[in-house]
């Protein structure tokens, strides 16, 4: 039995809205978004728990089972606010008498990862390697690793090494995760919040589990408002004018306008292109005529970098599109 757990109570309101149901310029409602690269039809259950709150006033529930109906989705309420993320798993467990292996994901980023894996892990992300900055590092957890790619600690909210956790945890066996909890929560223990990293560090340090190293292939973070920004921003559409000749030829059927309306109502701006070389014009207007769902895959948004490949491959007909 292996169940996915996805907490929904450490939620901030944006625009009247818990942020989870709101939605990635893709149209996807977050929460999907955030599934959706670590999905596997290996789970036989997806639990998601959310504050009775949000299931009363937002309507929570019915909103994530319509948007996520592909998926086999049982959704865990609880009464009240916890005190952090290891709580909200202990109680989702205890509640929905978990069994077998459970991997646990953070609600406000997307991650993905090449296969799913098993057993005891920790999804991570080795800042070495990265070309694009990380904001607010001092708020992550960063991992200890041996040369077998095995954890050696997860230290919370201190910079320790180069590889940053991205709230993406596994655990063979539901019962380790509820007895650490259990033993941490305990007055002796002097810790005020307890994090996941608390319960890994101690089934490391005390129980002997080996947690692995996942390292994700893609990652993308809203857990702020500048985040939330940020992302937004890289969410650009495009499209192509030569020299108006898109609206005069009616290139773009009234399918796909509908479709750039849409999108632009969810926020994202647009960035204009056109083609000044008349010798240029036919072959990029041939590309766009023959382009079909690949036009719209840029307007879901693409870097500047990828717009020349569905312009053209020829470098100097890249050269010849510039920005309006």
């Amino acid at each position: 039995m292996s169940t996915l757990v996805i907490p929904c109570l450490g939620r901030r309101i944006t625009n009247g809205n818990p942020q989870y149901l709101h939605r990635h310029p893709n149209g996807q409602l977050l929460i999907q978004h955030s599934i959706e690269g670590i999905f596997s039809e290996e789970y036989d259950r997806v639990l998601i728990a959310l504050l009775e709150e949000d299931v009363k006033e937002y309507h929570a529930d019915k909103i994530i089972k319509t948007e996520l109906e592909n998926y086999p989705i049982e959704i865990v309420i609880l009464e009240s606010m916890t005190s952090g993320p290891a709580e909200t798993v202990y109680l989702v467990i205890r509640k929905a008498g978990i069994t077998g292996s459970v991997v646990v994901k953070d609600v406000d980023n997307y991650l993905k990862i090449e296969s799913i894996p098993h057993g005891n892990f920790v999804a991570g992300l080795d800042l070495n390697v990265w070309e694009r900055d990380i904001h607010n590092l001092r708020n992550k957890s960063f991992l200890i690793l041996n040369e077998q790619e095995n954890l050696l600690d997860i230290i919370e909210k201190k910079v320790r090494s180069d590889v940053i956790c991205l709230g993406l945890y596994g655990f063979n066996k539901a019962e380790d995760f509820v007895k650490a909890y259990e033993k941490l929560n305990d007055a002796s223990y002097p810790i005020s919040k307890l994090y996941i990293s608390h319960v890994i560090s101690y089934l490391i340090g005390y129980s002997g589990r080996v947690f692995h190293y996942i390292a994700v292939s893609e990652y993308e973070n809203w857990g702020d408002e500048r985040l939330w920004k940020d992302m937004q921003r890289d969410y650009t559409l495009y499209f192509i004018d030569l020299d108006n000749i898109l609206g005069k030829n009616g290139i773009l059927s009234e399918q796909n306008r509908k479709k750039l309306s849409v999108l632009q109502k969810r926020g994202a701006s647009f960035i204009g292109y056109t083609v000044k070389d008349e010798e240029y014009k036919i072959s990029a207007l041939n590309v766009l005529q023959g382009a079909g769902l690949q036009f719209i895959k840029i307007i879901y948004g693409c870097p500047y970098s990828e717009i020349k490949e569905i312009i053209a491959s020829d470098e100097e007909l890249e050269r010849k599109v510039i920005e309006l």
